[in-house]
């Protein structure tokens, strides 16, 4: 007989899905585990002002301070570590490895997001942890309006941001850090029509001056300045642990969810970014109250049939 103790959840990601999932299951008196191994993507924004109940805005950091904060209060908490593979039993049940444990749960939630594609390039980091390095022109665009907006990007997709900032400033420029912005005839045409320019050189680094100008040196020594830079080179889905167990998904990697946010896998949840494509914190919360909400179902209406 075992003796483990299980879980009626395990979140895997401590997001703003994750953590709303948790608080939810908590009130609902669910034993629940959360783990999390790190940078929440949130936490990259400086200051947002489209998330409901914030007229002045509130930073990604904040944010996740005060989910964890009702976390807490609900009685939950998050434990930092990664979950390093994930599989069922033969009574059904989940087993999560992290590097130090083993958690037995009757369901899980993957809320583990994506990663963004950054390009190798000097003083992009110090740049980004500015503020002015962006990623999601539907959450700020409105801030830059009529700014210098530089978009890190190539082809199709590249091609798509520029069309969609270009709603809040006509002053658009696609760069290509490694020289090549990968556009077809009918691409550049388009962006021509749009008046977009285009930077198709090596570029060399980043840095700010003391007016918190953006500048872009090419490796010609040519200098470029913007107020903003959007980084639009796509995301790696964090979906392994879906996916090693047969959970189906995009080509991309997003996980293919249910309206409940069930996967194709009984009892296996996902949310948040890794299940689509449009990054939104409203987004990730709400299907963070959807899943965790069909997860209390589904364990009582297993439950009531023992």
């Amino acid at each position: 007989m075992n003796h483990h103790k299980l879980l009626d959840c395990l979140v895997v990601g401590a997001g703003p899905a994750g953590l709303t999932a948790g608080i939810i299951l908590k009130r609902f008196f669910r034993e629940v585990s959360i783990v999390d191994a790190g940078r929440s993507r949130a936490s990259l924004i400086p200051l947002s002002h489209n998330y409901p109940g914030f007229p002045e805005g509130i930073s990604g950091n904040d944010l996740l301070a005060r989910l964890r904060e009702q976390l807490d209060i609900n009685g939950g908490s998050v434990v930092e570590g990664a979950v390093r593979r994930l599989e069922r039993d033969h009574d059904g049940h989940f087993i999560a490895e992290t590097d130090d444990a083993r958690l037995y749960a009757r369901t899980v939630l993957l809320a583990t997001g994506v990663v963004d594609i950054e390009p190798e390039l000097e003083g992009f980091e110090a740049i980004r942890d500015k503020g002015l390095i962006r990623y999601c022109p539907i959450c700020d665009g409105a801030e830059f309006t009529n700014e210098r907006i530089g978009i890190i990007a190539q082809g199709e997709h590249g091609v798509s941001e520029c069309l969609f900032i270009k709603r809040f400033s006509a002053n658009l420029t696609m760069i290509s850090p490694d020289g090549d912005c990968q556009l077809d005839p009918v691409q550049r045409e388009r962006l021509a029509r749009e008046k977009v320019d285009l930077i198709e050189e090596q570029a060399r680094r980043l840095y700010l001056d003391d007016d918190q100008v953006v500048h872009l040196e090419m490796a010609t020594g040519e200098d470029h300045e913007f107020d903003v830079l959007y980084c639009a080179l796509g995301t790696r889905v964090r979906s392994t642990l879906g996916k090693e167990l047969g959970a189906r998904h995009t080509p991309n990697g997003n996980l293919i969810v249910n309206k409940h946010m069930q996967t194709g896998i009984e009892g296996l949840y996902a949310t948040g970014d890794m299940t689509n494509h449009l990054s939104q914190i409203a987004v990730a919360t709400g299907q963070g109250a959807i899943a965790a909400t069909a997860i209390h179902n589904r364990l009582l209406l297993a439950d009531s049939n023992e």
